[in-house]
């Protein structure tokens, strides 16, 4: 019959993804971060929660800035962009006619 080769051919694809998957178990192992410290948060001091609050709030500023530089300079661009094809028309269009 017609098409059997490449219906085995798919059936031994799918077995080798299953060979190459992960268990969920290992998916839970590798998430952890190895960079960030463990803080136990019931013997954790006042001052140690204060000073982890002040440092996320010092990256999420940061964080934010970043994204206000890249929006404004991105919008200012587009700006520039859309000017030029407006004023320029006339050579714009002569350009792609020729």
């Amino acid at each position: 019959m017609p098409g059997e080769g490449s219906m085995l051919q798919a059936l031994i694809g799918l077995r080798n993804n299953k060979r190459n998957r992960t268990s969920k178990l290992e998916r839970l192992e590798n998430t952890s971060n190895a960079t960030s410290e463990f803080i136990d948060h019931v013997q954790a001091t006042p001052e140690l929660l204060k000073s982890i609050r002040e440092k996320m709030l010092a990256e999420r500023k940061l964080e934010q800035k970043k994204l206000v530089i890249k929006v404004t300079v991105s919008l200012i661009l587009f700006l520039i962009i859309l000017y030029v094809f407006n004023h320029n028309w006339k050579w714009i269009e002569g350009f792609f006619i020729r």
